[in-house]
């Protein structure tokens, strides 16, 4: 842990240097490059990865600030949970000027009640931050994430992620029981004024993704035609949760908009420029959860996500 968090450090050391050095070429390239089609928004990309940088510096100053002031694990564990709040909402709002987003929320019903466990649609880099701001911190409370690993190489998120109860998964498959114990630990573990949350997919969605796993995966097939804009939930780690559930609800989170913002070529090329994100919630009681067999059950979810999805995209379509 250490020397990765050495590596990721110097990494971000030397980033940052070599990005003020050639800040001014930066600029004028940028400028340049926005008259092509494909580079129509370079300009936005290279403020928000500047922006990423300064944010980053700021979240590791505040995590060091509050490692050294606060002792009390409780005191200490809001206090991070604060800055993930802000680090989550900064680079949110950063984005939301840049490319002139417009955000709408509806199923806000859904927030009330009892903690959950959430599970959200992946299409983009920007909607790993909705749970957290539009559920988490909307309702003033921790939310713990499922991560994947690869994570670890941005310092805030790692230390801040590894302070907060989450867990970080190797999604490679080498060791998938482990895996599925963490995640399913993490769900049983977590306090009745805790939240926890899962990308059932596993990673974004592209048409790409989607296309070579009914090549690579013909057992497939059945599940992607039925899911056309979705990938099929990974069952090992949502199904281990739901079983080791200690009485939480579940809550579902779809949204249209961010589908032609997968990359950081989307980035460049204008996929996120006046995008229209529409998003909403539904909840079903704890009462109302199968007590085993869950597949069939997240299944018939997945097909309301599927129709969700699909009817927010035309609703964007039609008010554009």
């Amino acid at each position: 842990m250490y020397l990765r968090r050495l590596l990721t450090i110097s990494v971000l050391i030397l980033a940052t240097i070599v990005a003020t050095a050639l800040a001014p070429l930066v600029l004028v390239t940028a400028f340049i490059m926005s008259f092509f089609a494909k580079f129509k928004t370079t300009p936005q990309a290279m403020a928000f990865i500047y922006a990423f940088i300064v944010y980053e510096w700021i979240g590791l100053s505040k995590f060091a600030w509050v490692w050294l002031r606060y002792h009390n694990i409780e005191e200490r564990m809001r206090k991070d949970r604060d800055i993930q709040f802000w680090w989550g909402r900064s680079l949110f709002e950063m984005g939301k000027r840049l490319f002139k987003l417009k955000i709408e929320v509806t199923g806000e019903d859904a927030l009330e009640g009892n903690c959950a466990l959430v599970l959200c649609r992946h299409t983009s880099m920007a909607d790993t931050v909705l749970p957290l701001l539009f559920f988490g911190q909307a309702r003033a409370e921790g939310l713990r994430y499922v991560l994947k690993q690869e994570l670890r190489l941005l310092p805030c998120l790692d230390i801040g992620g590894h302070r907060l109860p989450n867990v970080f998964v190797d999604r490679s498959g080498s060791d998938s029981a482990r895996a599925i114990e963490n995640v399913s630990e993490l769900m049983r573990q977590a306090p009745a004024d805790q939240s926890v949350l899962i990308y059932p997919e596993g990673t974004r969605f592209t048409r790409k993704k989607h296309q070579q796993l009914a090549t690579k995966h013909p057992n497939l097939k059945d599940q992607l035609d039925r899911w056309p804009d979705l990938l099929p939930p990974r069952l090992g780690g949502v199904c281990g949760m739901l079983d080791a559930n200690p009485g939480k609800d579940l809550v579902f989170l779809a949204h249209a908009g961010f589908e032609g913002s997968a990359d950081i070529h989307d980035l460049l090329g204008g996929g996120w420029l006046n995008q229209h994100v529409r998003i909403h919630f539904w909840r079903v009681p704890f009462a109302d959860l199968p007590k085993q067999d869950h597949t069939e059950y997240l299944f018939g979810q997945w097909d309301i996500m599927q129709t969700t999805a699909k009817n927010l995209e035309q609703e964007i379509k039609a008010a554009s």
